[in-house]
């Protein structure tokens, strides 16, 4: 039998001042979950990686880049990005994503993600 994954986002969050906390609780080869959250203001820059990827509000509100649309994102809203496309999150509140990502990405989709954000650019 696999091990089932139960966990609870308010009791996993945790702020972090100078950047969204990413908080991954389930990974395989085919996926990878992770709850982000963040304060008003932090941002997971837009960027375009080979993933499809699954956004679920679940506190709070967001400024979220999906393809060419810019969409205002508030709790239990479901936003689905097919690989390839932009994408970015803006924090507009303290806000709680769960993020599911198919297949996980790898260190290419993530290249720039992290220049972005030493750069303090959203898009």
């Amino acid at each position: 039998m696999k091990n089932i994954v139960r966990v609870n986002a308010r009791e996993l969050k945790s702020l972090d001042d100078n950047k969204f906390t990413p908080k991954p609780v389930y990974q395989t080869d085919e996926m990878k979950v992770v709850l982000a959250y963040f304060k008003p203001g932090q941002f997971i820059p837009v960027h375009s990686p080979q993933v499809d990827v699954v956004l679920c509000v679940l506190e709070g509100e967001a400024e979220i880049i999906a393809g060419d649309e810019q969409v205002l994102a508030k709790k239990d809203d479901l936003i689905i990005i097919p690989k390839g496309e932009k994408r970015g999150v803006k924090a507009l509140s303290e806000l709680t994503l769960l993020h599911v990502v198919q297949p996980p990405p790898g260190e290419a989709d993530h290249k720039e993600v992290h220049q972005r954000l030493a750069e303090g650019k959203f898009d």
